[in-house]
């Protein structure tokens, strides 16, 4: 009898549930373009060891890791089989056909075993390009897609869905006696290519295939989403059957809006500035509707991914400022600190979007073992309150990019405005006093930095980007 009791304790003792698990997981980040690139090493440098201690040595308590399996990285050409409807009967796979790299496997168990022996949450995230392309993109009937697209009772169809779950069977097989502390995460971003319905079905089916593995894998919590809507709106697509079919499923949402800020170093994208009260309430209320509907459901939530595009559109790769500008960085640091502690106010967990020192969001510079400070600092609750950085008492300047002219709207009075070059060289200066509007000299097409000198003795800079 004591025997039977130890047992149930250490079980119960073993298993982790969705909220524990939310809360554990904390403050994080993804380690992205890496392991999701189509070689390791294309789009930013390999992954070591040291970046993962220096992760937890930041305070980051969870690390979200992309993986690819598609590719050359698992066998089974499924483009041999006829895209056409009502050809499936035709499909003659089987799941033999479809083998992960066992060398892949092996730098994914040795990645997964850093993170963990430094007592990081770690999800494996099924996540990349070629993802997309061989998989995800098959369902769209988007006209971008139209390449890619299969019809449902199609040949290729039927060889692509037993391809995309027998990978999972391997990896689920593969960790099945790993620490409850490796999350599992489904599929990334499958809305924009899956309907509800389809995306219902793949988290079924892949629930039912980890489980069927047994070992740690029988109640290791498994991240899910929806289909058919994107960001805040996507876990509210997942129904109730999924949701009640498992007692250890943890909801995702990932958020960049407004895209004309978090995408401002684009050419398309130019809103440089965040953080006014009507920013803030867009927030508050997106990020409102996903805490009603987790409550309602009693799923806890995670926010897999945000984030804002460099200061000024930066590549610390080439320590260049981008050709279109981008976020300012007070507002970049901002809307990182105001989404990070709105999600853990909210009871949610996160991990925020880093690509390395070669993307269009940074927060950690491999190269050099150094971050993106006021970012980091951000993420991890080190800044100034929100109150404090309340972006409302700063300037602002329109329209950005401008031509021949800017507007200037400020809470506090101006002493003087300035115009400097990337490199610092001064070509503009006007001393009037509470200044609205300056046209301009006629400039060179490219990005200045903007000085404004207030009364109070602060001075604020943002960047203009100038079109001829």
């Amino acid at each position: 009898m004591f025997l039977i009791v130890f047992v149930i304790q250490l079980l119960s003792y073993a298993q982790t549930t969705p909220q524990e698990m939310i809360e554990k997981m904390g403050r994080g980040i993804n380690i992205g373009n890496v392991l999701s690139a189509p070689k390791e090493g294309n789009w930013a440098p390999a992954l070591t060891q040291t970046y993962v201690e220096d992760v937890a040595s930041a305070g980051f308590t969870s690390v979200r890791i992309p993986m690819d399996f598609f590719g050359d990285r698992t066998t089974g050409d499924t483009s041999v089989y006829s895209k056409a409807e009502n050809t499936s009967a035709n499909y003659t796979g089987t799941a033999s056909d479809y083998v992960v790299n066992p060398a892949y496997l092996d730098r994914i168990e040795e990645v997964i075993t850093w993170a963990l022996n430094e007592n990081l949450i770690v999800v494996l995230d099924f996540h990349g390009n070629t993802l997309k392309d061989e998989f995800l993109h098959t369902f769209s009937k988007k006209s971008k897609d139209a390449p890619y697209y299969t019809h449902p009772t199609s040949a290729k169809r039927a060889a692509d869905n037993e391809k995309f779950r027998t990978i999972w069977l391997s990896i689920a097989n593969r960790f099945k006696d790993y620490s409850v502390n490796l999350v599992f995460e489904v599929v990334n971003e499958p809305y924009f290519s899956l309907s509800a319905n389809e995306m219902d079905i793949l988290n079924e089916d892949i629930i039912n295939i980890i489980r069927s593995t047994g070992g740690k894998n029988s109640y290791r919590n498994i991240i899910i989403t929806g289909g058919g809507k994107n960001s805040f709106e996507a876990p509210l697509q997942i129904s109730d059957q999924v949701l009640n079919m498992d007692n250890y499923l943890i909801a995702t949402f990932h958020y960049y809006w407004p895209r004309d800020f978090t995408a401002s170093a684009s050419e398309n994208h130019n809103d440089y500035d965040w953080g006014t009260p009507a920013d803030k309430a867009e927030i508050d209320t997106n990020f409102g509707a996903v805490k009603t509907w987790s409550t309602d459901k009693n799923i806890p939530i995670y926010l897999g991914e945000f984030g804002a595009d460099n200061e000024g559109g930066f590549n610390y790769n080439k320590n260049t400022y981008g050709d279109f500008g981008g976020p300012e960085e007070a507002s970049r640091v901002l809307y990182h600190q105001y989404l990070a502690q709105k999600a853990i106010d909210l009871g949610f967990s996160f991990t925020a979007w880093d690509a390395g020192h070669k993307s269009g969001k940074t927060i950690y510079i491999e190269p050099t073992r150094t971050w993106v400070k006021g970012v980091k600092d951000a993420l991890l609750g080190n800044t100034l309150s929100i109150k404090d950085n309340d972006k409302s008492e700063l300037i602002k300047v329109y329209p950005n990019p401008s031509t021949d002219y800017i507007n200037i709207k400020s809470n506090q009075p101006i002493n003087s405005i300035e115009l400097y070059t990337l490199n610092g060289n001064l070509i503009y200066s006007n001393p009037s006093k509470n200044i609205t509007r300056i046209r301009w000299p006629t400039l060179e097409h490219g990005t200045y930095i903007l000085k404004a000198q207030l009364t109070n003795g602060t001075h604020y800079y943002t960047k203009i980007l100038i079109l001829n």
